[in-house]
């Protein structure tokens, strides 16, 4: 598992394994999503607005299954 510290407004971390993205906000929220490839971590990690990627790149696509985690 590859876990990243993230310098961002709305996003805590990152932890990454086996196609699973899990993203914590600053508000205590964490989501899982189950990328479809591997490159999509990649080009979260080395955008240079990761916010932005995140909100209109994995949130907002449908391909990717997202689940809410609680606890």
């Amino acid at each position: 598992m590859q876990t990243i510290e993230i310098n961002s407004r709305k996003i805590s971390r990152v932890l990454y394994q086996w196609l699973l993205l899990t993203v914590e906000l600053k508000t205590g929220e964490k989501f899982i999503y189950r990328l479809l490839e591997a490159s999509t971590f990649t080009k979260f990690i080395d955008a240079p607005d990761r916010d932005k990627f995140y909100r209109n790149n994995i949130e907002a696509n449908k391909e990717f299954k997202r689940i809410q985690l609680f606890g």
